[in-house]
């Protein structure tokens, strides 16, 4: 059983214009990058055996990285030393948080924009590096990061929601947009989702169904809803420029997280019944509902992601 884990990217991996540079242990070192995908490495279980992996050269940088676990230090792949950011070790688990944050974004996605993601993340949230930033900065980054993610799910649930048109791309974000015309076109649709909802459900109710599945469609109603609030409360972010209010927000935006997790899991649950099934099977208006199954659990994912990080603001 392996004891470490592959990062693409490293925290102390910086480019500045043409010059690619290492600062690991507040040292600046120029360096010749070579971007390894870190999963070639994958036969490698633990830290004694990645020694074997080591550059001749003392300024060969692979921009990869991995964590191990016995020490909770995150090492330097082509240089084996243990990485330090302001005369501190970089924990394994800070890392671990970032990256969990992080995992929206695609695997291909090159070292150097992860380097970045990783350094912002473990000095803005990461508990031992929670001292070196002012709160304005901390406000600033926060903001970035709920900004971007949220925006990133939108686009990843307007493409798997068979009831959506997609709103756009990663590469639209990370070229930068503007938010709330980039959201627009999802909440527009989460809107007509309210509706079509609704609209069912009186149906279901004139037509006496059973109790569940009336039930059932309100809860994907719900959904909707709360998946509109979510946007709301994100957009509403970035007039914030006070570090309290900004947490207070963050409180509101966690409460709507955990309540999408918890209507979600319900209806997941419910649409894999065998008397979901078997309905659905003699009234083709559930069908839709039928392929919500994917969906749900990039729901589960990613919302699980933002309750996991904001818990620990």
């Amino acid at each position: 059983m392996s004891s470490i884990k592959m990062v693409r990217g490293c925290p102390c991996y910086k480019v500045f214009g043409d010059e690619k540079l290492c600062v690991n242990d507040d040292s600046v070192l120029e360096i010749e990058a070579i971007e390894i995908d870190p999963s070639i490495f994958g036969f490698r279980l633990d830290k004694e055996s990645m020694k074997e992996e080591q550059a001749t050269e003392n300024n060969i940088c692979y921009a990869s990285i991995f964590v191990n676990y016995p020490d909770n230090k995150v090492y330097c792949i082509s240089q084996g030393w243990a990485l330090r950011i302001h005369g501190k070790d970089v924990p394994g688990n800070d890392l671990e948080d970032a990256l969990q944050f992080l995992s929206t974004k695609e695997a291909t996605a090159n070292a150097e924009i992860c380097s970045e993601c990783l350094y912002k993340f473990i000095l803005t949230l990461g508990d031992t590096f929670a001292d070196l930033m002012s709160k304005k900065e901390k406000t600033d980054e926060i903001k970035l990061y709920v900004d971007k993610f949220s925006l990133k799910i939108a686009v990843k649930h307007s493409q798997m929601d068979s009831m959506m048109q997609p709103i756009g791309t990663e590469e639209e974000i990370e070229a930068g947009v503007d938010h709330f015309g980039f959201l627009r076109g999802y909440l527009v649709q989460l809107l007509d989702q309210q509706h079509y909802w609704s609209e069912l459900g009186n149906k279901y109710l004139e037509e006496r169904a059973p109790k569940w599945v009336i039930s059932l469609i309100g809860m994907r109603e719900r959904l909707a809803r709360l998946e509109f609030q979510f946007y709301s409360q994100t957009l509403q972010l970035r007039d914030i420029n006070d570090f309290i209010l900004l947490i207070k927000m963050l409180q509101y935006i966690l409460r709507t997280s955990d309540e999408i997790l918890v209507v979600n899991e319900i209806i997941h649950r419910e649409i894999r019944s065998d008397r979901f099934r078997e309905f659905a099977g003699k009234d083709e208006r559930l069908g839709i509902l039928s392929g919500y199954a994917e969906k749900s659990r990039t729901v589960e994912h990613n919302f699980g992601n933002i309750l996991q990080i904001l818990t620990k603001l």
